[in-house]
């Protein structure tokens, strides 16, 4: 089942409306994140912010109160220089000009109340956000991993050069020991060529630009040295890719060469890892060498390349029909038609499955699509003769290009994959070049998400489940906060929590509240019939809790199931108490008069969460998960600390849930929590069997 883990933004808001604010906060919390925010109104606020230890990530911002302005926010923020994207929302006949805040440090200007494109933005914002922190991360790690590496090679007994275009970007001490020049002198700038005897500098340097070029992951020249007092040197470089300072360069390890020291010539034969003579396919090991080569080189802007997945369709039906042996002989001979044809200037290597991996020199798709259709003219345009079996081939090609945002030859890899099954559906024998799956908007999924609720429901694929409440202080009572899990039509499982959050303000959602209710007061009254004193906690929607016919129902079928009022305790989120405020109070107020104990959960995301719960007769409340991650981190232990005593100081009973580890657990209890939820205990279980004697 689905974990529900979901993000957490952290948001500062410039408004002077609390409730515009609550409901901006209500637009990420429905799209699956949790929140924590921090209402702006003076440069005094904004400065309190800052100064903090806390990271933010999004800057909202409509009209700032007076006497707050934009030009001062921006002004503040690019003076402390702090990298917090700014996102302004105006009403469409704002005629503030839009151009004149983007220059001021806007990521953004959009129109007020256009919640879908709010959050498409602010989405993109977060992931550039993301990727800034990372590459800053990133790079202080890369500083010190070539610090520690300068180190090593200063130590290193072997002469080791860097070279990019030509030129020294570092050489070792062993280095300048071998042509005989003092430890302190530098050859950084200087060019490689001009250390090398006269007769061999241009086939050197020409070598060593190729391979830059061409990004051969492993090769071996012969380069006899010059050294300080004239006398040559015999040396060979062992030459591999590296980066040096966030740069493509090639790391040459300079070996002295006793075989040459006594000959006249010098030999020139360049020494690299062979292809297999009979497929003239490279091992796995030598063509992921080559592919990281490539990624490198894109990254550093030398060039593109494609790597290609090439699957022999008919492969799978002869090895059905011909047995082991005849398939084998055609993957080979298939093999060695596609390096044939690649010319033994692409690598290409087997990875299993009748599918081989490709990685073409050409950047370019129309310069793609000419080398493939060539290498499916000579693959598949002839039948192959194996055992006197005349066997057709069939090739269904993937590609993916490799640009300056690649990374991860993982990921390429299953980008390729699914680019050649994209093949296999249109057809084979062609290629297909893999494509970003379009992101459908948010209306649409919401609907798509209510077409499949509605299926399930008609066709009964709902079932309960039951994860225990285990109190701190002893509480005599069981508790058990019951929920669904939803199976779609493709047999897959989907927790309640996942998609409540789109679906719970509609009517559709009533329904799954109603059948909650009775299916869960049947289980609940066969394990009170056991004597034991079970209650459930449950989840109802929004709407259930705007729905006058609601409560009156709920109330008849209790009585009709036998279960006692003060058995069942009801949840809300706390967005919905922002979202239905005017009806929650007396809603929470008929529970009681039930009754049934109240429950805010998914505590803690909204502007002033204790504000909000100070006026309702609350019984129960569940901070949110996201308070529960990373405990181990002072500065998030310190934020769940500070909220379990707020809340025990207005009278409140808390729910910390989210319980993985012992670990997590020993602080929540220290900090006063009074139950704890958690798969540590018991993940959520489809009957109500928790030992809670053996854990008292």
């Amino acid at each position: 089942m689905a974990s529900g883990v979901r993000d957490t933004i952290r948001f500062l808001i410039i408004d002077s409306s609390p409730g515009e604010a609550e409901s901006f906060l209500n637009v990420f919390r429905e799209s699956g994140y949790s929140t924590r925010a921090n209402l702006i109104n003076s440069l005094d606020d904004l400065t309190s912010a800052m100064s903090g230890h806390q990271h933010w990530d999004l800057l909202l911002m409509t009209e700032p109160p007076v006497p707050l302005n934009f030009p001062q926010i921006f002004d503040y923020i690019n003076k402390k220089d702090v990298d917090l994207p700014g996102i302004i929302l105006l009403p469409p006949d704002n005629e503030t000009d839009h151009l004149s805040l983007m220059k001021m440090g806007a990521r953004a200007v959009i129109p007020l109340g256009s919640d879908d494109y709010l959050l498409a933005v602010a989405q993109k914002e977060l992931e550039d956000l993301k990727i800034r922190r990372h590459h800053r991360r990133m790079s202080v790690a890369l500083h010190e991993s070539e610090k520690q590496r300068r180190l090593l090679l200063d130590d290193q007994v072997d002469a080791v050069v860097y070279v990019n275009g030509g030129r020294i970007q570092y050489a070792n001490s062993a280095f300048l020991m071998l042509l005989g020049l003092p430890e302190e002198e530098s050859l950084d700038g200087k060019f490689f060529k001009d250390l090398i005897s006269t007769n061999d500098q241009q086939d050197v340097e020409e070598f060593l630009l190729g391979i830059e070029e061409s990004g051969q992951a492993l090769a071996v020249i012969q380069c006899p040295l010059v050294a300080q007092n004239g006398s040559e040197v015999p040396t060979r470089a062992v030459i591999s890719p590296t980066s040096f300072n966030g740069e493509f360069t090639l790391s040459l390890q300079i070996k002295f060469n006793e075989q040459e020291a006594g000959q006249g010539g010098t030999d020139k034969t360049i020494e690299k890892s062979a292809p297999d003579s009979e497929t003239g396919l490279l091992g796995r090991k030598q063509f992921d060498q080559e592919l990281d080569v490539a990624i490198q080189r894109a990254v550093s802007g030398k060039g593109k390349a494609t790597l290609c997945c090439i699957h022999i369709e008919t492969l799978k039906a002869i090895h059905d029909q011909r047995g082991k042996e005849v398939s084998h002989k055609l993957l080979k001979a298939v093999a060695s038609k596609i390096t044939a044809g690649l010319g033994g200037i692409h690598p290409v290597s087997s990875v299993g499955g009748g599918n081989f991996a490709a990685l073409l020199r050409e950047g370019e798709e129309q310069e793609v699509k000419v080398l493939t259709d060539k290498l499916l003219t000579t693959v598949t345009g002839e039948h192959v003769v194996i055992d006197q079996h005349l066997l057709s081939v069939k090739l269904s090609i993937g590609a993916v290009t490799l640009s300056d945002t690649t990374n991860d030859p993982k990921t390429l890899m299953v980008q390729s994959r699914q680019a050649t099954v994209l093949a296999q559906k249109e057809g084979g024998n062609q290629l297909c070049f893999y494509q970003k799956r379009k992101v459908s908007s948010v209306r649409s999924v919401e609907k798509q998400l209510a077409g499949m609720v509605s299926q399930a429901l008609r066709n009964k694929k709902f079932r309960l489940s039951y994860q225990p409440v285990i109190s701190l202080a002893g509480s005599s009572a069981e508790y058990y906060e019951v929920s669904f899990v939803m199976t779609d039509a493709q047999g897959r499982d989907h927790e309640a929590s996942t998609f409540r959050p789109k679906l719970e303000k509609i009517s559709l959602w009533n329904k799954l509240d109603r059948w909650q209710l009775i299916e869960a007061s049947k289980a609940l009254m066969a394990k009170r019939k056991e004597g034991c004193d079970t209650r459930l906690l449950m989840h109802v929607g929004g709407f259930s809790a705007t729905d006058d016919t609601f409560l009156p129902w709920m109330k008849v079928a209790l009585k009709a199931a036998g279960i006692p009022a003060n058995a069942v305790a009801i949840e809300l989120s706390e967005q919905n108490l922002g979202r239905y405020s005017e009806v929650i109070p007396g809603f929470f107020s008929s529970l009681k008069d039930m009754g049934c104990q109240t429950v805010v959960s998914e505590f803690g995301c909204s502007l002033n969460p204790l504000e909000a719960i100070a006026h309702l007769d609350v019984d129960l409340v569940k901070v949110d998960p996201s308070f529960t991650e990373g405990l181990t981190d002072s500065d998030n232990a310190k934020e769940l600390q500070r909220m379990i005593e707020a809340l025990s100081q207005s009278g409140k009973k808390v729910i910390v849930p989210g319980i993985e580890t012992a670990e997590e657990m020993t602080p929540v209890w220290q900090f006063g929590a009074d139950f704890i939820q958690g798969s540590y205990m018991q993940p959520p279980s489809e009957s109500m069997d928790f030992d809670f004697g053996a854990d008292g």
